[in-house]
């Protein structure tokens, strides 16, 4: 757990994606190149797929740390940030699964809101380690249209790494594209697993 002081209430910022249009900003690097496993080691996919917890933790640079949540904190100042997300566990594509379903109206009443995004700014990387891998330091944001652009500018001068990478839609999936390979997943599913799944479990 954690303790912490936040000393306006105005800069508490939640995780779910909020209107339709805005900017998804990734903060951070996508994949850590000098990590041999890529941010697989001990993953939540290496355990689901092969049955196996196991392999070196990605490897975490303090400094980059310090700058990337420097920098988050100053744009959350700014007014700029609507959304906010760290990439933990499952990744960046469990991230923004939640993001999209994380918000509830009430008890188990969720408000859906889809996405789209395009990772082609991301190529070169292998795609199970750009969707799933566990690379720290890296925030998903949102901003309004027209924020986006001075956003991913302040975060370059601090020297964190920043891309625009999809547009909130509201539809009712999260739809992911990475170079011609195309996933797309109903919003109502990914809440089902995500809400119920322990329940299920301790029905059993």
């Amino acid at each position: 757990g954690m303790v912490g002081l936040i000393d306006k209430p105005e800069h508490i910022t939640s995780q779910w994606f909020k209107d339709n249009g805005d900017a998804i900003i990734l903060l951070g690097q996508a994949v850590n190149g000098n990590d041999p496993l890529l941010g697989l080691g001990g993953s939540a996919l290496v355990q689901i797929e092969h049955g196996r917890k196991e392999g070196t933790p990605p490897p975490c640079d303090l400094a980059r740390e310090s700058a990337l949540h420097d920098t988050l904190l100053g744009l959350i100042a700014t007014g700029a940030v609507k959304s906010a997300h760290d990439c933990a566990e499952g990744g960046l594509a469990v991230a923004l699964a939640e993001c999209c379903i994380s918000q509830l109206i009430a008890r188990s009443t969720p408000r859906l809101t889809g996405a789209a995004l395009d990772l082609a700014g991301l190529d070169g990387v292998r795609v199970d380690a750009l969707l799933f891998g566990e690379s720290h330091g890296r925030v998903v944001i949102t901003t309004s249209e027209a924020e986006a652009g001075a956003a991913v500018e302040r975060a370059g001068l601090f020297g964190v790494p920043a891309v625009r990478v999809g547009t909130v839609t509201g539809s009712d999936t999260l739809d992911i594209a990475v170079g011609e390979t195309h996933f797309s997943w109903e919003l109502n599913e990914l809440h089902d697993l995500w809400w119920n799944t322990i329940a299920r479990a301790m029905q059993q």
